[in-house]
């Protein structure tokens, strides 16, 4: 089949922040707007979310954030970022002439394939790459992409391997969650451990915990805004990891949830992070 053109990509180290205080990944989110609305979203995407533009201003807070060297990455994802590919293109341009010099990732659900290919031959460095989404590439639990489009990204995986990956099979219960998802009941759906994400600046300038609940506004995921120390988001993020650790997997293995259900349904529940605001 097509799709097993793509592989899954490997994970990295989670949670490293480097002695400057940098972190190792930034997801960048410019809101919900989708070409798709697909019932296991966890942000809630569809045709009538909103998205915003990345401004200078924003992505100067994300270069003050991450690892600027080779071992850094900058995820783009939404929505669907292809929507809005002038402006994602402009970004990486931005980032590179700013000194960034790691891996870019578009999390894309690759229907509008032309537009995701014209992304990532535009970075002057060559290391743009894509990660489909796993139920949309290969059918299993939503509508699979046009044909057109598959075979299009495979051909450009085939000529140039390692450059669209294929995201991971688990159902995450965050935004509208996996009721009533439709795909094969072998696909991993619970765990009690949180995989402990790298965090999200958001278009709207907020340094936000996680990319699955970054529709999420509780107090519990924010460290801080675009205008705050770096160092200060830094270690809101620690604290964040901390808590997952002390408070939210015991809370999880008590009553036998899911991680994300217990961010999703429980979160009144459970202490704020000990975070800390930043003095700027």
């Amino acid at each position: 089949m097509t799709f097993m053109q793509f592989k899954e990509r490997p994970s990295r180290a989670k949670g490293v922040i480097e002695a400057d205080r940098r972190l190792l990944e930034l997801h960048l989110y410019p809101g919900n707007a989708c070409n798709r609305a697909c019932d296991f979203c966890t942000v809630f995407g569809s045709p009538q979310g909103d998205g915003s533009d990345y401004s200078p201003e924003l992505l100067d807070a994300a270069l003050q954030t991450v690892v600027l060297g080779a071992q850094g990455t900058i995820k783009f994802y939404g929505g669907e970022p292809t929507l809005k590919a002038k402006n994602v293109i402009w970004a990486i341009g931005y980032l590179r002439q700013q000194g960034f010099q790691g891996a870019i990732v578009i999390y894309s659900n690759g229907i509008q394939a032309e537009q995701l290919l014209q992304i990532l031959a535009a970075d002057p460095l060559q290391t743009t790459t894509a990660s489909l989404n796993y139920s949309i590439a290969t059918g299993d639990g939503a509508p699979q992409m046009p044909l057109q489009s598959l075979n299009l990204l495979a051909a450009h995986e085939q000529a140039h391997p390692e450059s669209i990956a294929i995201g991971h099979p688990a159902i995450v219960d965050s935004g509208r969650g996996v009721d009533p998802f439709t795909g094969a009941e072998a696909r991993p759906q619970d765990s009690h451990l949180c995989p402990h994400c790298y965090p999200v600046l958001t278009a709207k300038g907020q340094f936000h915990a996680c990319p699955f609940a970054v529709e999420n506004q509780s107090p519990h995921f924010q460290l801080g805004n675009a205008q705050s120390d770096p160092a200060t988001v830094a270690h809101n993020f620690r604290a964040f990891f901390d808590w997952l650790d002390t408070v939210h997997q015991p809370y999880a293995v008590t009553h036998n949830l899911p991680a994300c259900t217990v961010c999703w349904k429980h979160l009144e529940e459970l202490p704020v992070p000990n975070f800390v605001e930043s003095q700027t």
